[in-house]
């Protein structure tokens, strides 16, 4: 049976991915993030070619390159996102594709998840470089990841209209599991809200490109020496929330969990906790 091969010879990865990026990634909740690693993806050598021209061996050597330069859990990310282009050019745009490559290309074995606590210590050296930093807010969302376990995405589209100070309460719209959720806020997240300079449209961390964020932080932990992600702050609420006292339902309403066995994930109890317990 004879195939056309002139459209696959005709179009590039990277035109195959900027399309999706346009018209599918678009439309996911985590868009900006998909839209970041896409962009990157796009910049390497394998993007030039042609997708008639895409065959395992050349995406098992682009897939060794970035196992030497990227952990596991990136590297099947931009693995996927290209499998995800190539299925978008044959099944929406219509391009035959002899053999689609990538399901030749095994994914990369990820360690077990692991989360680290910030300990007290560690939290204070963090806050005192973070008064420093030109990211003005970056103490305050700090705070907020600790005090209140609120996620990064959570905490960019949080707007002034949506703190009730009165009730010490927020409103977090559009979470990443698709719903609004109303938290409690502490006395310090309250207070260091209160010093930061209102933006004009209204949002508390004016920022949009997640790529920023991560750069200032990154900048805080080379300055502190505290090798702790952002994401570690929601480590830490839960951990220390569970020690608290708080009851488990207490704590996934907190902090936005479903499933308790992703709660479960998150908090890190530590032996001498349980021993003192025990007496």
């Amino acid at each position: 049976m004879y195939k056309d091969l002139t459209p696959a010879r005709s179009i590039t990865l990277r035109e195959v991915l900027i399309q999706y990026r346009n018209t599918v990634s678009i439309h996911k909740k985590g868009h900006e993030i998909e839209k970041y690693k896409i962009n990157k993806l796009s910049k390497y050598p394998i993007s030039n070619n042609n997708i008639a021209e895409l065959n395992a061996l050349k995406l098992t050597e682009f897939r060794e390159y970035l196992i030497k330069n990227y952990s596991a859990g990136s590297v099947n990310k931009y693995l996927t996102l290209i499998s995800l282009a190539l299925e978008y050019a044959e099944q929406i745009l219509g391009i035959y594709i002899p053999n689609n490559p990538m399901r030749f290309i095994s994914r990369v074995k990820e360690p077990e998840f692991k989360g680290q606590v910030i300990e007290p210590e560690e939290e204070a050296l963090l806050l005192k470089h973070a008064e420093q930093s030109k990211l003005k807010w970056l103490k305050a969302a700090i705070i907020m990841g600790i005090d209140c376990g609120v996620r990064r995405g959570e905490l960019l589209k949080l707007k002034y209209s949506d703190i009730d100070f009165s009730r010490n309460t927020a409103l977090l719209r559009d979470t990443k599991n698709g719903s609004n959720r109303e938290i409690g806020l502490s006395q310090r997240a309250i207070q260091e809200i209160r010093k930061l300079p209102i933006s004009i449209n209204g949002e508390i961390f004016p920022i949009k490109r997640y790529d920023t964020f991560n750069f200032y932080f990154n900048q805080l932990q080379r300055r502190t020496g505290i090798n702790k992600r952002f994401h570690d702050c929601r480590h830490t609420f839960a951990s220390r929330k569970t020690t608290d006292g708080w009851l488990i339902t207490e704590i996934a309403q907190q902090g936005g969990w479903k499933q308790l066995q992703v709660l479960k994930r998150y908090t890190h109890i530590k032996a001498e906790y349980l021993a003192k317990k025990l007496k």
